[in-house]
């Protein structure tokens, strides 16, 4: 018969977290941009100006903040049970309140 298996994880906060933190920062450097694309509206009749603003608050804004942003390392794999899998009381929750 076959044994069952074992969820294993190195994750040290929930996945709900760590998605809403990507989400977060990805919307507010789209919106950078975008607000890059409006000032070039301004400032279309000078070519070069026009372009370096589409690059600055994109591209070369984004790859900026993936270098210098921390990278994840991974923690202790260690199985996983169905008590750590539900999500964490809230903090009145804990204090009895």
């Amino acid at each position: 018969m076959r044994t069952r298996a074992v969820v294993v994880t190195d994750m040290r906060e929930p996945l709900v977290v760590v998605h809403r933190r990507l989400i977060r920062r990805r919307s507010v450097l789209a919106a950078i941009w975008i607000a890059g694309w409006a000032a070039t509206g301004f400032v279309s009749d000078v070519a070069w100006l026009a372009c370096t603003l589409l690059v600055i608050t994109g591209p070369a804004l984004w790859l900026l903040v993936w270098a210098w942003t921390a990278r994840f390392t991974a923690g202790r794999r260690e199985p996983v049970g169905r008590r750590e899998l539900a999500a964490p009381a809230a903090p009145d929750a804990a204090a009895g309140r």
